[in-house]
């Protein structure tokens, strides 16, 4: 299970997933889970593509900046990776970034 260390990170994962509309990063994110390792690199994907998003000048629906909220959502997606055994997903997307 994602285990986000502040209930905001999943407030802000779930607003970009909608702006991205992504629709498998919403159910990945609702579920609280990742199933496969095609699930693991569609999340890391999507982390980067939140990222970028967030460089445009997104107003997110929670006090603190966009950049605030990714860096603890880098730590909390890539750990839950790590520790699902989904690392080697996580590690090629962020040497593709």
């Amino acid at each position: 299970m994602i285990e986000y260390r502040y209930p905001e990170e999943k407030i802000v994962a779930q607003y970009f997933a909608e702006l991205l509309q992504d629709t498998k990063a919403t159910e990945i994110i609702q579920r609280g889970t990742v199933t496969s390792a095609e699930e693991a690199t569609h999340l890391s994907q999507f982390f980067w593509a939140m990222i970028e998003k967030s460089t445009q000048a997104v107003e997110i629906p929670c006090d603190g900046s966009a950049e605030y909220w990714t860096e603890k959502l880098y730590n909390t997606l890539g750990g839950y990776l790590e520790n699902a055994g989904y690392g080697q997903q996580w590690e090629e997307e962020i040497d593709k970034a």
